[in-house]
Formats: structure tokens, sequence, C-alpha cells
């Protein structure tokens, strides 16, 4: 994809999943990677991988996103290294799926600072380059969960609601620069995530998961056009507007049916 050619791109949460998927596509595209996450073992096959396959230049800098200085931290170390990113694809998250009340705060706090907190500072750090620029692009990953409240979800859905918000109003912001937005929804897809998330038995139940790589292409080719919003594939759509129509608490029946252990 042409957008992506020579571009330097930051992609978090690239140790697995949709997130490794973005840097295998990216790098076939012809951009140069910085991939993060909290596995170093991992980041470090990847880049080995992808710099073989593709003859491209790729930079891990390992990082725990989980930690309220994070992303400060991994700006910091961009800077150190004179690296000037083109494209941010905000990809890390985690989920936890039960009862509020059967939840660790220290898990809720986590996965704020993962999923909202650092996707924020993050953006808020490396933008004004982009602006300065006047090109570059910023992806950041929801989920479907952000549509509607979700019981058994209810922390992960709200957060996915603030960064489908967020990106929207970002969106808006910066429509008549050459700087382009997009928020990625996706619906199951086969990762990690929901191993993680405690939806494993949930989402085996159904019936054809996503492959990473095909939303990943999705997003990137929606942030290639500046959609606004991205669905990781058609069907999303449908959820999406009956989210906007039906009352809140027949979708609350729905969402506590759907993630039940």
């Amino acid at each position: 994809m042409h957008f992506y050619k020579h571009k330097m791109v930051l992609v978090t949460g690239a140790s697995s999943g949709i997130g490794a998927a973005f840097s295998r596509l990216l790098a076939s595209y012809g951009a140069s990677l910085i991939i993060t996450a909290r596995r170093e073992d991992r980041l470090a096959e990847l880049a080995e991988e992808l710099e073989t396959a593709y003859e491209t230049e790729v930079t891990g800098i390992p990082c725990d996103l989980s930690k309220p200085d994070g992303a400060r931290n991994l700006c910091e170390e961009l800077r150190k290294r004179n690296i000037s990113v083109d494209v941010l694809i905000n990809n890390a998250g985690f989920g936890f799926n039960g009862r509020f009340d059967e939840g660790t705060l220290e898990t809720y706090e986590q996965m704020m600072q993962v999923n909202m907190n650092a996707l924020v500072s993050l953006t808020r750090q490396l933008l004004p380059s982009m602006i300065a620029r006047n090109s570059g692009g910023i992806l950041n990953v929801a989920s479907i969960a952000g549509f509607l409240p979700i019981p058994n979800f209810a922390i992960y859905s709200a957060t996915k609601q603030f960064v489908i918000n967020f990106s929207w109003s970002l969106w808006y912001e910066l429509k008549k620069s050459n700087v382009r937005v997009s928020v990625l929804c996706p619906g199951p897809v086969d990762t990690e995530f929901q191993e993680v998330a405690g939806v494993a038995s949930w989402s085996a139940a159904l019936r054809g998961l996503q492959p990473a790589e095909d939303a990943a292409r999705r997003g990137l080719k929606g942030l290639a056009g500046n959609e606004g919003l991205t669905f990781a594939k058609p069907i999303l759509r449908i959820p999406y507007l009956i989210s906007k129509w039906i009352p809140v608490k027949i979708g609350l029946l729905a969402g506590n049916l759907a993630m039940k252990k």
C-alpha cells in the first residue's frame, strides 16, 4: 500500500495478534518499523523475521504501557535515537471478562492505563511533529465492544467507547490537514486476546473468528483512506447501526447474554 512506503511506523502491542499482523503487512508495504511490547524476546524474533523477509529497518523497543510513565519513556527513547514517527498505530490493549467486583483494582487501573491513557499520551507527544510536517497518520484500535455498555466486560467496553469518541474527534479536528486518523473496530479475532481476557470459551463457540491479518489489513486500508471509523469486516457495520437505534437496556441484555461465562 503506497501510503506506507518509506514511512516510519510505530506499532504498539506488536509482539502478537493484530499488532504482529500490522507489523508484517507494513514491512511488506515498504515501511520502516518501530515495534514495541512488553515481551522483549518476541520483539527480537519478530524484528529478525521482518528484516530477513523484507529487508526493511525494524527497531524493537521493549516497553510496558501499563506503567504510568511507559508512554513517556517510550517517546524519550525515540528522541534519544533521533527517530521521527510518521505513522502511529495504537494497538496495545487488553480486557477482562467477569463481574466488576470479581476483577482486581490493579487489573482495571492497568487496563485503563493501556487502553486509554497510554494511547492519549503517545498521540499527544507524536502528533505535533506530524502537524508541523502536514503529513502522517494515527490508527487507534478499538472494538465493537465499544458500541454499547457490556455487563461482565464493563471496563473494557467503556475504554473502547472512549477510543472511538476520541478518534472521531481527532479525525474532525485534523480533516483539513494531511494528517489522517482512523479507528479500527474489530469483532472477535483469532488472537491471544480471547484467552487473556477470559472469553476463550465464548469466542470458541462463534464461527469464523477473523484472522488477525485480515483485521490488520482492513485497518491499514482505512487509515490510508482517512476513514474516521473502520470496521474489520463489513458485517460489523450491522451491530454498529443497531447500537444507534435500540434502547440501552435491550443492548445491555444482549451484551450480558453474549459475555456470560
